[in-house]
C-alpha cells in the first residue's frame, strides 16, 4: 500500500513545512529533501500504476520497497514528534534524528532511481498490444434467476426506437452480466434480426488499436490490409463496413470512459434499429455511454431459492439430492449471498468432492470464518476472479479498510469517513475538506460496485453500507499482502501470529479475551502501528481509539501518552475528562459518551478549558457536555460539533468556532429550566455563516411547555442552512414562516411536537429547494395548502400524525415526488397518500413509491 504510505506522509511533512513557530526542531535542507522525492513518489504512482498484468509482479516488488521506505521515514519522523511533545528530550536525541533523517534520504535517492526506471519500462510496455477476444465467451453456467432480465433487455433490443441505442448492463463482479447478454445475443431471434452480431471483449487493459483490429476482423474477414493501417483508417473501414446493416456490438466489460469515447464513432446511426450492449462494473461508464438510466439494467442478487436451484443444478446435474444434503446445501448457498460466481465455483468443488454430510458442513463452516489464508473451500478460487489490482491508486486503502469491519456488518459511513481522515491516507483536494473528499471515494467504490448502500441520506448521500462476503474476503487478503493490516481471527497453537511488518492489526471474535497476550505481541513487533479490536465496532491503534462500547467509570489516563492520536472515541462520566487531554495535540476527532448507567446528577458536563488549546480538532461529539468559556481561543478547524447542551453554546462559544459546518444541540429540560433559556443560542446562530446543519433536540417535553420565545426575524437562522432537524421544541405553526423562507434548506424533519397547534398552512413560495420532508409525532389537524406547494419535494414521510386530517391537494402535482411514506396515521391520511399516487400514475410519475404501514 505505497501511496497509502506516501499521502499520509506528505501530510506530516505539510505541517512540518508550514508550521514555523513549532517547538520541535527540524533540519530545513533535509525535509525539504524529503518532500521532493516522497512528491516524485506520489507522481509516479498515479501516472503509471497499475500496470499490465504482465508487468505486475515487478511492479509489486517496487511498490512494497517504496511502502517499506516511506513507513520507515514516518517512524523517524513521529518517533522526534513523539519526544519532543511531551518535553522530555535534549540535544542528544535530535542528533540521533539528524543522522537518521539524512542517512535515509540518501537511501531513498536509489529508490527514486529504480522508480525512474520502471517508469520508463512502463511507458514503453504500454504500446505492447493486448490481443481481445472476439467471440462470445462460453460460461458454462445454467440460467438461473434472470429471466426477466432476460426479456426485458430482449425486448430493448428489438422493439422502441429504430435510432441506435446503447444498452448497459450493470453489476459487481460475478452477479451474471455477461451471462445475461451472452443469452440474449445466442437467442435465435436476435440472430435473424441482426445481419452483424460482433463481441468483444474490452477489460482494464483496454488498447484502441486491438479492439480495433478485432472489431475489422469480424465484420470483414477478408481484408487483410489491418497491419499497414493506422487507427483512423481502421476506424474508417469498420464505419464503412457497418454503414447501412443492422448490427448488434457487445463491448464486454467496459472499464473507462475514454475506451467508449474512442469506440462510439464506429457505430453509424442509419435508423434501421443497431444496437450496442456493453457490460460493466462502473455505474458512470454506463450512465455516460446509454445516456439515460432507462437504458441500463442493473443485476441484482439471487434470492435463497434462486441460489439454492443453481447450486443443486451444478452439484448434481438433475439428480436427486438427500434431505440432509439438501439442508446443508441451502446453508452453503445463502452464505454466497447471492452472487452466482460464489456459488458456481464452490459448486464445481463440490460436485468433484464426496457428498458426505460431513464435507459439506466442513464447507458450509469455511464460509462463515474469517478464514483468508488458504484453509477455506472454494474461497481462493472466487477471489481470483476479484481483485483491486486495476482500482486507482487513491481508492486502494479506502476499499481495504472496509475490511476492517465484521464480515456482514452494516457501516455507519459518518463513522467510516472520520476514521478515513484519520488514518491520513486521503489525497487533500483545493477546495474541499478531508471528510468530503471522503464521502467521493465512497461513492466511487458504491459506483464500481464494490460498495453495497444498505439506507440513504435524506436526500442524496449514502447513510450506511456494507460489502459483499466475498469481497469482505478480498480486502482482508488484499490488506494482509500490501502490509496494510493483519486480521487475527483466531490463534494456532496457542501462539498469536506474527505481524511480519503490518503497520495495524485487527483483533475479532473472542481473541479480545487474550487481549494481553496479543499486546505483547504488538510491543515485540517493532514495525506495528496499530492495534484494531473489533467487537462489533470496537477499534484501538495509535493513530486511532475507538472504544465506545467499553465503559470507563474513571478516563485512562494511558491514553494521553499517545501524542500522535488523531481519533479518539470512549465511554466515560460526564465531566471526566481531564485538562491533560490538550496533551493530545494531534488530535481530529473527539467523541465522547456517557452511559446512563454511570451518569450522576453532579458531574460536572463541562469540557476543560483546555479544549480550546487543540487546533486541530475536526469534530466534537459530546453527549450533553458544554464547551467552556473562550476567553479569546479560537478552534480554525472546527467543523462539527454534535450532542452537546445548548447552555454551552453561547455568543463567545459561537465566535471562537467559525467555521462549523455541523451543529448539533441536545437540551434536558428539569422542573427549573426557564422557558426561553435553553435555546437562547438561536440568537447567535448567524454568527455561523457556514453552517449547513443544524439539529435541536429537547429531551422529555411537554405539550403544553413552550421551550423558547417567538423569533422575530428570519435572520437567527443562517442563510447556509441546507437541513434542519427540530424535536420537542414546541415552536407555534406561524413560525414555520421564517424557516420557509431559508434559500438552501433542502431537508426538513420535524419531530416530537417540534412545531404545537392544530393548523398549517403552506403558501407557493413556501421552502423553494425543499426535497425532503418529516412529520413525526406532531399534534397538526388540518394541513392546507395554496397553490401548488413545495415543487421541488423528493421525499414525504408522515409518521404517528394521529390527529392529521389528510395531506394537501397541493402534494399531488409535485412532480419530482420520488417516495411517499405514511406510517400509523388515520384512515383518511392513506386515503389522500392513494390520491397522490393516481395522479402521480397520471402525470407519467411511474417511479412513485408509495409506503404504507399500520401497526
Amino acid at each position: 500500500m505505497a501511496y497509502a504510505a506516501v499521502v499520509s506522509l506528505l501530510q506530516i511533512l505539510e505541517r512540518i513545512r508550514l508550521s514555523d513557530q513549532s517547538p520541535i526542531p527540524y533540519p530545513k535542507s533535509q525535509i525539504e529533501s524529503l518532500y521532493s522525492k516522497i512528491c516524485f513518489f506520489q507522481d509516479i504512482l498515479e501516472e503509471n500504476f497499475p500496470a499490465q498484468s504482465s508487468d505486475q509482479s515487478a511492479v509489486n516488488d517496487l511498490e512494497a520497497q517504496i511502502r517499506d521506505a516511506i513507513h520507515k521515514a514516518e517512524d523517524i519522523i513521529e518517533s522526534h514528534m513523539s519526544k519532543f511533545l511531551p518535553s522530555e528530550s535534549g540535544s542528544s536525541s535530535c542528533e540521533i534524528f539528524f543522522r537518521d533523517l539524512e542517512k535515509l534520504v540518501q537511501e531513498l535517492d536509489s529508490l527514486v532511481k529504480m522508480a525512474t526506471k520502471m517508469t520508463d519500462y512502463l511507458r514503453i510496455s504500454r504500446w505492447t498490444p493486448i490481443v481481445p477476444s472476439r467471440s462470445a465467451p462460453s460460461l458454462g453456467r445454467k440460467f438461473v434467476g434472470l429471466k426477466d432480465d432476460f426479456l426485458q433487455l430482449k425486448d430493448q433490443l428489438i422493439g422502441e426506437s429504430s435510432r441506435i441505442k446503447v444498452v448497459a448492463v450493470v453489476g459487481m463482479a460475478g452477479i451474471g452480466k455477461t451471462t445475461l447478454v451472452k443469452e440474449v445475443y445466442d437467442d435465435p431471434s436476435i440472430g435473424q434480426i441482426f445481419h452483424y452480431r460482433v463481441w468483444a471483449i474490452m477489460g482494464p487493459n483496454y488498447r484502441k488499436r486491438s479492439i480495433l483490429v478485432d472489431l475489422l476482423r469480424s465484420v470483414d474477414p477478408d481484408n487483410y490490409v489491418y497491419d499497414d493501417a493506422n487507427d483512423g483508417q481502421l476506424t474508417e473501414m469498420i464505419y464503412k463496413n457497418l454503414k447501412g446493416r443492422r448490427y448488434l456490438i457487445v463491448l464486454d466489460d467496459l472499464c473507462d470512459i475514454r475506451a467508449w469515447d474512442d469506440l462510439k464513432r464506429l457505430f453509424p446511426d442509419d435508423g434501421n434499429g443497431s444496437r450496442v450492449m456493453l457490460t460493466t462494473r462502473l455505474r458512470n461508464v454506463a450512465l455516460y455511454a446509454a445516456g439515460s438510466t432507462r437504458n441500463i439494467r442493473y443485476i441484482r442478487f439471487l434470492n435463497k431459492d434462486e441460489s439454492w436451484e443453481l447450486l443443486r443444478d451444478i452439484v448434481f446435474a438433475g439428480k436427486s439430492c438427500s434431505y440432509e444434503l439438501e439442508k446443508i446445501g441451502k446453508e452453503i448457498a445463502e452464505n454466497c449471498q447471492g452472487l452466482p460466481l460464489s456459488i458456481v465455483l464452490i459448486g464445481d468443488i463440490l460436485s468433484r468432492a464426496v457428498k458426505t454430510v460431513e464435507y459439506w458442513r466442513k464447507v458450509a463452516d469455511s464460509q462463515t470464518s474469517f478464514a483468508t489464508d488458504g484453509d477455506d473451500i472454494g474461497l481462493s478460487s472466487v477471489m481470483q476472479f476479484l481483485n483491486d489490482e486495476h482500482l486507482p491508486q487513491h481508492l486502494k486503502a479506502c476499499f481495504q479498510y472496509m475490511g476492517a469491519f465484521p464480515l456482514s456488518y452494516e457501516i455507519p459511513v459518518s463513522k467510516l469517513t472520520k476514521l478515513w481522515v484519520s488514518e491520513g491516507f486521503l489525497k487533500p483536494k483545493r477546495s474541499k475538506t478531508l471528510e468530503k473528499v471522503a464521502e467521493e471515494c465512497l461513492e466511487e467504490l458504491v459506483d464500481r460496485s464494490l460498495v453495497l448502500v444498505h439506507n440513504s441520506r435524506s436526500t442524496s448521500g449514502i447513510k450506511t453500507c456494507s460489502i459483499h462476503s466475498a469481497v469482505w474476503h478480498l480486502c482482508v487478503s488484499a490488506a494482509e499482502k500490501d502490509k496494510f493490516f493483519l486480521a487475527i481471527n483466531r490463534y494456532r497453537n496457542g501462539n498469536p501470529p506474527q505481524s511480519n511488518g503490518r503497520r495495524r492489526l485487527c483483533i475479532r471474535k473472542n481473541i479480545l479475551f487474550a487481549i494481553k497476550d496479543v499486546y505483547n505481541s504488538m510491543v515485540s513487533a517493532s514495525t506495528a502501528r496499530s492495534l484494531c479490536a473489533l467487537v462489533q465496532s470496537i477499534h484501538i491503534h495509535c493513530g486511532v481509539l475507538d472504544v465506545l462500547t467499553i465503559r470507563f467509570y474513571k478516563f485512562p489516563d494511558g491514553e494521553l501518552e499517545l501524542v500522535l492520536l488523531r481519533y479518539l472515541a470512549l465511554t466515560c462520566k460526564a465531566g471526566d475528562l481531564p485538562a491533560t487531554v490538550s496533551k493530545l495535540c494531534n488530535l481530529q476527532f473527539l467523541i465522547v459518551r456517557r452511559h446512563m448507567s454511570i451518569k450522576s446528577s453532579r458531574d460536572s458536563s463541562y469540557l476543560p478549558f483546555e479544549i480550546w488549546n487543540m487546533k486541530q480538532l475536526r469534530h466534537i461529539q459530546f453527549m450533553g457536555g458544554d464547551l467552556p468559556y473562550p476567553c479569546g481561543a479560537f478552534l480554525p478547524n472546527l467543523l462539527s460539533l454534535s450532542n452537546v447542551s445548548g447552555h454551552g453554546c453561547s455568543k463567545q462559544v459561537f465566535e471562537a468556532t467559525p467555521n462549523l459546518m455541523k451543529l448539533g444541540v441536545c437540551i434536558e429540560l428539569t422542573e427549573d429550566t426557564a422557558a426561553a433559556a435553553p435555546l437562547c443560542l438561536l440568537d447567535y446562530l448567524t454568527l455561523l455563516n457556514q453552517l449547513e446543519s443544524f439539529k435541536c433536540i429537547v429531551v422529555n417535553p411537554t405539550r403544553e411547555f413552550q421551550v423558547v420565545a417567538r423569533p422575530d426575524s428570519v435572520s437567527i437562522f443562517p442563510s447556509t442552512l441546507r437541513k434542519i432537524t427540530l424535536s420537542g421544541c414546541g415552536f407555534p405553526w406561524e413560525d414555520m414562516k421564517i424557516l420557509a423562507q431559508l434559500p438552501n434548506l433542502e431537508v426538513l424533519k420535524l419531530r416530537c411536537y417540534a412545531f404545537q397547534g392544530p393548523e398549517w398552512e403552506l403558501d407557493e413560495e413556501d421552502f423553494s429547494r425543499l426535497k425532503f420532508l418529516l412529520l413525526e409525532d406532531m399534534d397538526i389537524v388540518s394541513w392546507r395548502a395554496n397553490g401548488q406547494i413545495l415543487q421541488r419535494l423528493e421525499r414525504l414521510v408522515v409518521r404517528h400524525c394521529y390527529n392529521l386530517q389528510e395531506i394537501p391537494y397541493g402534494i399531488d402535482y409535485i412532480t419530482t415526488l420520488q417516495l411517499l411514506e405514511v406510517v400509523d396515521c388515520s384512515p383518511s391520511v392513506v386515503d389522500s397518500a392513494m390520491r397522490i399516487k393516481e395522479m402521480q400514475e397520471d402525470l407519467s410519475n411511474d417511479d412513485l413509491q408509495v409506503l404504507i404501514e399500520s401497526s
